[in-house]
């Protein structure tokens, strides 16, 4: 998008995704001059609320870009930029300090409150999901109330450590303090403000295992299952979707012919893959059979024609809560766990043991100890953005076979002669007593 006459070499692009390529596209903006996320493709307009924003300006033969992270300081920073170069063209170098000066006093001049608010406008949904966007808010609103610096530039190291002992005054532990603290200072990063916590101030947390369903436990479960409850939970357990994939699941994701399932977008129903790529993952013919038993048994309406819809028709939300109920049938229950709503498992479906989740760490477990697939290939079938994610599980991976080789193993032999050797002795001991 060009500006005005007045500023005709500052552009503003913005870099978005096309056809699975990252592109610096041109802007176009409302008639009132705002930016809502409409880009130039080929010439006809689309909305893109992925991507960064970018001013672009030439200096002489070269051409310059800077990032713009915040979408409502992009129009600030094209005008700046622009007084900036018709200054300079007009011989004016005097007055860039100025002008300078001037702009950078009334950045930092930004209040707190009203900085957030229009953080949050940005990230609303669809930018983010609903889901991590209350926790933006959340923390950020909670930050708000307890910071007692009005401005963004006052905010120093003692507000950010004192935010964290908040977390902990609140009952949190050190994995949601940390989460919560590196949303603040992401938003901080945003507007300019790095560095403020060193690596020892972050809450240290400890890594917790992957947990997994064992067979017989799954046996159980689905043993307790009617018809419909067994299919749906197989479907968890033999794709490795995350619950929300599950719910969103159309009959045209499952491809009989080439036995996989899809994960794909349903704007109609306000649902996006996470990551934003779309995936197939190859299933078991088991599961496919027991799919078409499935389909062949509804007959409740089915608007938008889901796998596992309510019985109204509409995208499910209680999966989890359905899944403890059932464990609680089958009497699965641990009896001993208190969830963090007060409910005690031995006193209804409330047990922490069960939940959607650990269905995936299943599959993905499972899948790299009988070498099902490689790492990259498991990465694909999940839908994980970084590899970081899947090698997670390789910490809980041993093989089908890790057993059999330490008992074979040196350190096993040195065990039993060690063991063999004092048993003949404490033998001998005692013959001759």
């Amino acid at each position: 998008m060009k500006l005005q006459a007045r500023t005709p070499r500052v552009n503003i692009l913005k870099k978005v995704r096309v056809d699975g390529i990252w592109k610096l596209l041109p802007v176009v903006t409302e008639p009132n001059g705002k930016l809502k996320d409409k880009v130039r493709v080929n010439g006809t307009v689309e909305v893109h609320p992925e991507g960064s924003y970018y001013i672009e300006w030439w200096e002489g033969s070269k051409r310059k870009r800077e990032a713009v992270p915040n979408r409502d300081q992009v129009l600030h920073h094209a005008n700046r930029k622009a007084l900036l170069l018709q200054a300079a063209h007009a011989g004016m170098l005097d007055r860039l300090a100025d002008v300078a000066e001037t702009t950078k006093t009334a950045t930092a001049k930004r209040r707190l409150d009203a900085t957030i608010e229009s953080y949050l406008e940005d990230v609303k949904p669809p930018q983010r999901e609903p889901k991590t966007y209350a926790a933006y808010k959340y923390a950020l609103n909670l930050f708000r109330e307890g910071c007692a610096k009005t401005y963004v530039h006052q905010i120093d190291r003692q507000d950010l450590l004192g935010f964290i002992r908040t977390q902990y005054g609140l009952g949190c532990g050190a994995r949601t303090a940390y989460n919560r603290a590196n949303i603040i200072v992401q938003f901080l990063k945003l507007q300019g403000i790095k560095g403020l916590l060193h690596k020892r101030d972050w809450p240290e947390y400890v890594e917790s295992i992957r947990k997994i369903y064992e067979t017989d436990e799954l046996r159980a479960l689905f043993a307790s299952c009617n018809p419909e409850e067994r299919v749906r939970y197989l479907f968890f357990v033999l794709t490795g979707e995350r619950d929300k994939e599950v719910r969103f699941t159309c009959w045209k994701d499952i491809d009989f012919r080439r036995r996989t399932v899809r994960v794909t977008a349903k704007l109609h129903l306000g649902f996006k893959p996470k990551n934003k790529e779309e995936r197939e993952i190859p299933v078991p013919e088991t599961l496919l059979t027991a799919l078409k038993e499935h389909k062949q048994r509804q007959h409740d309406p089915n608007p938008y024609n889901l796998v596992f819809p309510t019985e109204q028709g509409r995208p499910d939300k209680n999966f989890e809560s359905k899944l403890k109920k059932i464990a609680r049938r089958a009497r699965l229950n641990c009896g001993i766990c208190l969830s963090r709503h007060g409910n005690r498992c031995s006193e209804g479906p409330y047990c922490s043991n069960w939940f959607l989740h650990k269905f995936r760490h299943t599959y993905a477990t499972v899948n790299l100890e009988g070498n099902v697939c490689s790492i990259r290939k498991l990465q694909e079938w999940l839908g994980h953005k970084d590899l970081a994610s899947t090698m997670a599980y390789l910490k809980y991976v041993g093989g089908n076979d890790l057993h059999e080789r330490l008992n074979n193993g040196e350190l096993a032999g040195l065990a039993i002669g060690t063991i063999v050797e004092q048993s003949t002795r404490n033998a001998g001991s005692a013959t001759v007593q």
